[in-house]
């Protein structure tokens, strides 16, 4: 009986033994075939970061491993992408920093792939402080009520345009609106670009006439007594901003 048991439990080792084996095979060989996870940013090597500037992560791995790319500034989630390209601010767009302080800032890129990779890259880099807009503009608000046929799908009644170094605000009736990124070119032109974001989706930020191409359109700009006049100089793939924007606004307060 004693023999007959210790066989057993010979056998029994035996199976724990190659089971484990098998096991550990396995997970080496997972591991071989598991690719590393790398990520790099266009912010590489960045000192010093422009006005605006293309904020791209480009993971080592395959678009189908990736769960989330996520923009941090400063310890803030200020952006996440989910589909390729990774870029902040959506496709087409740009890191605008004229809302960010003048000083050095932690700018962070942190992408989570699938079977529990995470891998992360970061760039400590200084913004200089954004050029004034002319003294005219600068520090003002401008107000326009819209007609419902001017609007179309958007809300009729009192819209508000605010200016100043960071870019325009522009909100509508309902207090939704846009946050956009402005160029003074010379004397009476400007030049509108793409969407400010500083916080994901937020209603009040980006070029909510055109997201996805964040196309310039330029106006001739005067200021009379109390009043903004904006000429808009067609042409523009951001459908629909030029004729919207150019028209009289009134200075409020």
């Amino acid at each position: 009986m004693l023999a007959r048991f210790r066989i057993q439990t010979i056998g029994v080792l035996a199976v724990v033994i190659g089971v484990s084996s098998m096991l550990s095979v396995h997970s080496a060989r997972s591991a071989e075939t598991t690719p590393s996870l790398r990520v790099k940013t266009t912010l590489d090597g960045k000192k010093v970061l422009p006005h605006r500037i293309r904020w791209i992560a480009r993971p080592s791995v395959a678009a189908s491993e990736i769960v989330a790319v996520t923009f941090i500034i400063d310890g803030r989630v200020r952006w996440i992408e989910h589909g390729p390209p990774y870029t902040y601010g959506g496709d087409g767009n740009w890191l605008v920093t004229s809302w960010l302080s003048p000083e050095k800032h932690r700018l962070s890129v942190r992408v989570a792939a699938t079977r529990g990779r995470k891998r992360a890259a970061t760039t400590v880099a200084r913004v200089v402080a954004p050029p004034a807009p002319p003294a005219d503009l600068d520090g003002t608000e401008w107000t326009r009520t819209y007609t419902q046929a001017e609007v179309g799908d958007a809300p009729a009644g009192v819209w508000t345009l605010s200016i100043d170094s960071s870019g325009w605000r522009i909100k509508d009736p309902e207090g939704t609106g846009a946050y956009i990124d402005v160029a003074y070119l010379g004397t009476g032109m400007l030049e509108t670009r793409g969407g400010i974001w500083t916080r994901p989706k937020n209603p009040y930020e980006g070029q909510a006439w055109c997201e996805d191409q964040n196309a310039p359109a330029r106006f001739k700009w005067g200021v009379q007594t109390g009043s903004l006049s904006l000429n808009f100089i067609p042409p523009s793939n951001c459908e629909g901003f030029g004729p919207f924007m150019g028209k009289t606004w009134s200075r409020s307060g």
